[in-house]
C-alpha cells in the first residue's frame, strides 16, 4: 500500500481515524483529514506497538491497526489460508505458551505451530480435539491462565540455540539477504534523486556476493525490479528454511542532523528474540567499527518480516539518507563496500563463530579474516 500521511484526505483516512479512536487514540482532526492530530495519534500507536514511530500509515502500521481491533473471543480461530492474524491470536498463543504448550513466539499469526499446540491443549483438557479456538476452548484457557510463568518452552530453546553453535563453517549455511523496499515502494529519496531501494539493492547484492564466495547458500528476497510484500519475504525465508535473515534499509528524519547506524530485532512485551538481538548487535558494532558512524544501538520491533520469520531476522539501517554527508556516503560505492563487508563479518560471526560464552571462537575469527581478504 502507499504511505498515508499528513495532507491525505478521504475514506481511507476516516477508517484510520475510527480505528485509532476505538483503540483509545483520538486524533481531534476533522473526519477524513490527516492532520497533525492524526499524525500524533498514529505516532503514539506505533510507539506502543513496537513499530517505527514516523506518524505515517504504511503496510506494517495498517496491519497492526487491523490486528489490534481483535480480542480473544471475538471470533473463531483456526488454521486457514491466508492465516488469521490479530491480537486475539497473540493472546491465544501467550496463554498456551504459559501453560507449556509451545506455539513458538507469540507473533499473532495462527500457523501450524499454534494449531498443533492448541490440539495438544484440547487433548489434555478432554475437550473436542479440532484445533479450533471456539467458546469452550477459550473458556478452558481462561480458567487455567497462569500469569507467573514467564519462560515458555520456545524461549528456553532459543537461548540454548544461542549458546551452542552447531556449524564449523559458513559453507552451506542458508542465509536470506533482503534489500529493503522496491521499485513500487522506493522508500526515501536522496537529494540527487537516488531512491532507497536502489542503495539497499547495491549493498545487499554486495553482501550476497561476499557470502557466496565463502560458500554460503544465499537467497535474495527480491530482484532489482520485483516488489514482494514483507509477508511474502518472510514466507520465502520460511519455505527456504534459512538460518538467518539480514534486511537492509536506510534511516531518515526531518532533522538533517541525525546520523548513525541502528538495527532492529523481533521483540514484544516480555519476549525478545535472543538470537535476533545478538545478530543485530553484531551488525551495528561491525558497521560502527568499519565506517566510524555513531552507534544508534539496537531496538526491539514488531515489523512484519521480523515477526513472521521463523529464523532470527534483523533490519539494519547503516545510516541516514537525510544527513548531508552520510547520505552522500551511502550512495558512494566504496562506502557501500565497507558496509557490505561489515554485514558479512556480522553474519559469519553469528552463524559460525559463537562459543557457549558468546565469544568468537578461533574458527570464527579465521573465517572472518578470510572474509576480509575477499573484500
Amino acid at each position: 500500500m502507499q504511505l498515508i500521511s499528513v495532507g491525505a484526505v478521504g475514506p481511507e483516512v476516516l477508517d484510520i481515524q475510527r480505528r485509532l479512536e476505538d483503540l483509545g487514540y483520538p486524533s481531534g482532526d476533522d473526519p477524513g483529514v490527516f492532520g497533525n492530530g492524526t499524525h500524533e495519534a498514529v505516532r503514539v500507536f506505533q510507539q506502543r506497538r513496537g513499530l517505527t514511530a514516523d506518524g505515517m500509515v504504511g503496510e506494517d502500521t495498517w496491519r497492526s491497526l487491523v490486528e489490534a481491533g481483535y480480542e480473544l473471543g471475538d471470533r473463531m480461530l483456526y488454521l486457514t489460508r491466508p492465516m488469521l492474524r490479530g491480537d486475539d491470536v497473540r493472546d491465544l498463543q501467550r496463554r498456551l505458551n504459559r501453560l507449556g504448550f509451545d506455539t513458538g513466539h507469540a507473533d499473532g499469526v495462527f500457523g501450524t505451530s499454534t494449531f498443533e499446540a492448541l490440539r495438544e491443549f484440547q487433548l489434555n483438557m478432554g475437550i473436542q480435539v479440532d484445533g479450533i479456538a471456539g467458546p469452550s476452548t477459550i473458556d478452558a484457557l481462561k480458567r487455567l491462565h497462569r500469569q507467573h510463568q514467564e519462560a515458555p518452552a520456545f524461549a528456553v530453546k532459543e537461548r540454548e540455540a544461542l549458546r551452542f553453535q552447531k556449524r564449523l563453517s559458513i559453507a552451506g549455511a542458508r542465509v536470506m539477504v533482503d534489500p529493503g523496499h522496491s521499485v513500487e515502494y522506493p522508500g526515501l529519496v536522496a537529494d540527487d534523486g537516488t531512491a532507497e531501494h536502489e542503495i539497499t539493492w547495491d549493498i545487499g547484492n554486495r553482501v550476497a556476493g561476499r557470502l557466496a564466495a565463502l560458500g554460503a547458500r544465499v537467497i535474495m528476497s527480491r530482484g532489482p525490479l520485483t516488489a514482494p510484500s514483507s509477508s511474502d519475504r518472510a514466507a520465502l525465508a520460511n519455505a527456504e528454511e534459512v538460518e538467518a535473515i539480514l534486511s537492509v534499509h536506510l534511516n531518515g528524519l526531518t532533522s538533517p542532523a541525525a546520523h548513525g547506524a541502528a538495527a532492529y530485532y523481533y521483540g514484544q512485551d516480555t519476549y525478545v528474540s535472543e538470537r535476533g538481538r545478538r545478530l543485530a548487535q553484531l551488525a551495528v558494532d561491525n558497521i560502527v567499527a568499519r565506517t566510524g558512524t555513531p552507534n544508534c544501538r539496537t531496538h526491539p520491533s514488531t515489523s512484519t518480516l521480523l515477526r513472521e520469520s521463523r529464523a532470527p531476522a534483523v533490519i539494519v539501517e547503516p545510516g541516514f539518507l537525510t544527513h548531508p554527508d552520510e547520505g552522500r556516503l551511502l550512495r558512494d560505492p566504496d562506502h557501500q563496500g565497507l558496509i557490505a563487508q561489515a554485514l558479512t563479518d556480522a553474519l559469519v560471526t553469528f552463524v559460525v563463530g559463537m562459543a557457549p560464552t558468546g565469544e568468537a571462537t578461533p574458527a570464527g575469527e579465521a573465517i572472518a579474516q578470510a572474509a576480509d581478504v575477499s573484500a
